[in-house]
């Protein structure tokens, strides 16, 4: 048992570096690739945009938590053949659906940022 943690341990953390080690190696290749090119070094101090991820966060949690809530009233009918199928499907519908919200509400805020 010792020696499988062990093992375990060792692999996972040689996958943790060998992947970090891609990431920064490529990252410092394109980087001086860039200023190559003649770009300002400041070009990579870009600022980060994290509305539109909590958006679609926000928008696709509601989305999940009133599939639930209709996969279990739908649970709740007794249809009979399809009880099991409710629930899934349910969440699957309204998870769908909130992806389309978040998608059109992102592409009107971005036509109003553009404007």
């Amino acid at each position: 048992m010792e020696i499988t943690s062990a093992a375990l341990f060792i692999s996972v953390s040689l996958v943790v570096f060998g992947i970090s080690y891609y990431y920064f190696t490529t990252r410092y290749k394109e980087r001086m690739a860039i200023l190559e090119k003649g770009l300002p070094p400041d070009f990579f101090k870009g600022g980060t945009h994290y509305l539109p991820l909590i958006l679609t966060l926000g928008i696709v949690s509601i989305g999940i938590s009133l599939g639930i809530l209709v996969g279990a009233f739908l649970n709740s009918l007794e249809i009979e053949g399809a009880q099991y199928l409710m629930l899934p499907f349910a969440i699957f519908l309204f998870l769908g659906i909130s992806l389309l919200v978040s998608y059109y509400i992102l592409k009107a805020t971005q036509k109003n940022n553009n404007t």
